[in-house]
């Protein structure tokens, strides 16, 4: 049975544009419905600025350790754990996640609904079961990846942004395609 809700405003997308118009205006006395498909959190939380920072950050106590006799200090014995990598990544992401949950914007008093977001009228979205008629519609879906068509990619393993981080051990090779910020990001601890 299709449940109809009315509000001030229908935000579509939990990732941080999203997740901050929702917690803004629910403040400011607006009723807010948030619609999300995916992980709450958004590429940033889940595949972007924050695992990204992680992995930069265990790759720079590397290189830190590695160059460290250039400061007077002899460090012995490096070596990179990927499997604890990894797990440190995954941790950072962990920690931050509660600030983006479900919970915390129903504690807010945002009505969130997990599911895909599709327009039937001007002012009127349907998901999961729910009809949400709204004064103003926020989209805020943000990007993903873009799989170029590079010839001969469909035949082998490739990684994106979103399983990159899923990696336990490092890759004997890594190409890395795209010099964006991304790109540079997944670049520079992998050569640790």
């Amino acid at each position: 049975m299709t449940k109809y809700i009315d509000t001030d405003i229908l935000v579509i997308g939990a990732g941080s544009g999203g997740l901050s118009v929702a917690a803004g205006a629910v403040q400011m006395g607006a009723r807010v419905v948030l619609v999300e498909k995916g992980k709450m959190g958004g590429d940033c939380l889940n595949y972007g600025c924050v695992p990204s920072k992680a992995l930069l950050a265990a790759g720079k106590a590397a290189h830190h350790a590695a160059h460290a006799s250039a400061m007077g200090t002899t460090v012995s014995g490096i070596s990179v754990d990927f499997k604890q990598v990894h797990d440190h990544v995954h941790q950072v992401i962990a920690g931050i996640a509660p600030h983006d949950s479900v919970e915390r914007f129903e504690g807010l008093g945002v009505t969130v609904i997990k599911g895909h977001a599709r327009f039937k009228g001007h002012r009127e979205v349907e998901a999961d079961g729910h009809v949400i008629r709204a004064k103003r519609i926020v989209v805020a879906t943000g990007s993903s990846a873009r799989i170029v068509p590079i010839p001969g990619l469909d035949g082998v393993p490739y990684l994106t942004n979103e399983t990159v981080f899923d990696l336990t051990e490092r890759p004997e090779h890594l190409v890395i395609i795209g010099a964006g910020p991304i790109g540079l990001e997944m670049a520079q601890p992998s050569g640790v």
